[in-house]
């Protein structure tokens, strides 16, 4: 099943993100998890990275949790609140 990983960054600690960043793409790129799409949300300009977003496919909500509470940007608080929730995909035209 699909899940939707959305993090919102801690305002209060701005350095964090690139600080973490390196380590932060390893763990994505050496997970087991299916990554369907990921990037970082950006403010409304489309000029600041104010949080991120990840859909991954996975066994259940709490593997995708998990994922989640594992990931660096997490460990080292960059991000100040996650969700992680049931994602269905309706239209992917990209084909």
């Amino acid at each position: 099943m699909h899940y939707v990983i959305y993090c919102r960054d801690n305002p209060s600690t701005p350095t964090r993100r690139d600080e973490h960043y390196d380590e932060h793409r390893t763990y994505l790129k050496s997970t087991a998890i299916k990554i369907v799409l990921a990037g970082p949300w950006l403010d409304e300009k489309g000029k600041v990275k104010i949080g991120s977003m990840l859909v991954v496919d996975t066994e259940s909500i709490e593997e995708a949790k998990a994922f989640q509470r594992n990931d660096p940007f997490a460990r080292h608080a960059v991000w100040s609140e996650a969700f992680v929730n049931p994602y269905v995909i309706n239209i992917d035209n990209r084909s």
